[in-house]
């Protein structure tokens, strides 16, 4: 089945809604505008390449019929080569026998988006075998309102790859994170290598990569302590909502890079902790800590100690950090300073603030620590801070770096903050509208165009969008 559309704008050219269900109909050459749609249901080992050349008002578009109601299995994944080209409403579930990626944004691919997908569960039959689901190169390319959810095997789940003289500036937001269980050593200490979200690596962390993760939410991901492990310059975590996991944001390697905006909700979870600053120019801000049970490394906020003449994949010396505005309620320990399990590690951070932050515990956590100074010294300036209750260690509190305020109430948290009830894809969401009726049809002229982000055609003065639903005129 093929819809041939005309487009009637000034200056376009023509484009096609082509119906396709084999690897061979798909690995084409595409032009802009084009939109190929798989019919619904399951589809084995297809190895696919989405390329071509569209445009910002006119992408190439590979989408499911209904979104959510195509489920590729076996070996089956997509690599995407060229401009503007959107993957949209697929599914990926099942014992995952290919070598590699799931997804892959090619070097060659900008302006490329993922959208309404889902992996889930997606795994090799062997555990041990490292491979990533989503991996991105290229420029401007952008992952949202996508599902994923039960990685077992070994591999960070979604990486950004920095390439020599490119600034990337991906975008990853809106997604749903969930459920990641450690594969351990025989000590029972979860293996590195398992994080959600990694950007960059030691090897290109001087790059600058000038990334977004905003508004995605993160629950059960317990892989390692990287949870999103960041591994480059000039990158922004902001909106973020990190419930129940055992792991941090981490400021691996790189500088420059603001953590603002995101809610850690620890729930009493074993080994929940906040962000952890590594490196130089960092900014903390305006982040809302709730619950923790971490300390040292997965303190709420930890600033780690340096390594005298680090590699890049070691530990480079905090300086000029500003961590500022931010929150923390019941939290086992609110800061840990010039911190580091090795003794190797002995440079203290440089001109680094501590200001305006807020440490609430309850009558029933005055034993949780505020700070906990792990070495003295270093050129850490406190200022404007405030406690209801809590404990200091190594760190004498005074004004006006800290001052009580036992009447304090509590911090509240807003409701429309990302949840599980509107991260991720609209078809699997908990408010998902009921789907309306599908009318398929064939051999239909019409005009093509956006409207909200969803492609339409007019014909004869009713509304189809490229899944063949009637919608209202």
């Amino acid at each position: 089945m093929m819809l041939v559309l005309l487009l009637m704008a000034a200056g376009s050219v023509m484009a096609r809604v082509v119906t396709v269900s084999t690897a061979s109909a798909i690995n084409k050459t595409w032009s802009a505008g084009d939109t190929l749609v798989m019919p619904n249901g399951s589809y084995t080992n297809l190895t696919l390449t989405l390329q071509g050349t569209g445009t910002s008002s006119q992408p190439i578009v590979l989408c499911a019929a209904k979104p959510g109601m195509v489920c590729l299995g076996g070996s089956s994944n997509v690599t995407i080569k060229g401009k503007y080209i959107e993957l949209n409403g697929l599914r990926f579930e099942g014992t995952y026998t290919g070598k590699n990626h799931v997804v892959n944004f090619d070097a060659t691919s900008s302006y490329c988006r993922m959208t309404e997908c889902a992996i889930e569960g997606y795994n090799p039959s062997d555990a041990t075998k490292d491979l990533k689901w989503v991996s991105i190169k290229g420029k401007q390319n952008r992952v949202d309102h996508c599902y994923f959810a039960s990685k077992t095997n070994m591999g960070t789940l979604l990486v950004v790859w920095l390439e020599e003289d490119v600034i990337p500036k991906h975008r990853i937001d809106h997604n749903y994170f969930g459920t990641r269980v450690a594969n351990t050593d025989g000590d029972g200490k979860a293996l590195n290598g398992q994080e959600i979200i990694r950007i960059g690596d030691s090897g290109s962390s001087m790059q600058e990569a000038q990334c977004t993760v905003e508004r995605n939410y993160f629950e059960h991901c317990d892989g390692e302590i990287e949870m999103i492990s960041n591994k480059s310059c000039g990158n922004i975590y902001r909106y973020n909502t990190i419930f129940a996991c055992s792991g941090t944001l981490t400021f691996r390697h790189g500088n420059g890079c603001t953590a603002e905006g995101n809610w850690f909700f620890g729930e009493g979870a074993a080994s929940t902790g906040g962000v952890r600053i590594i490196g130089e120019n960092h900014v903390v801000k305006n982040n809302y800590f709730q619950d923790l049970t971490g300390n040292n490394f997965r303190a709420g906020v930890c600033i780690v100690r340096g390594k005298p003449n680090s590699a890049l994949n070691e530990y480079f010396q905090v300086k000029n950090a500003e961590v500022n505005g931010n929150i923390f309620v019941n939290c086992k320990e609110a800061f840990c300073v010039n911190y580091h399990s090795s003794s190797e590690c002995n440079l203290l951070a440089e001109n680094t603030t501590i200001s305006n932050n807020t440490v609430y515990n309850d009558e029933s956590h005055t034993s949780c620590r505020v700070v906990t100074q792990a070495v003295s010294g270093g050129s850490v300036t406190w200022s404007g801070n405030t406690y209801k209750a809590g404990k200091f260690s190594g760190y004498t509190a005074s004004s006006p770096a800290w001052s009580k305020q036992s009447s304090m109430a509590r911090p509240s948290v807003p409701t429309d903050i990302p949840s599980a009830d509107n991260s991720g894809p609209a078809w699997r969401r908990h408010d998902t509208p009921t789907m309306l009726e599908e009318v398929q049809r064939d051999n239909v002229q019409g005009t093509k165009f956006m409207k909200n982000g969803v492609i339409y055609v007019k014909y004869k003065g009713t509304m189809y969008n490229v899944q063949g639903k009637v919608v209202d005129n």
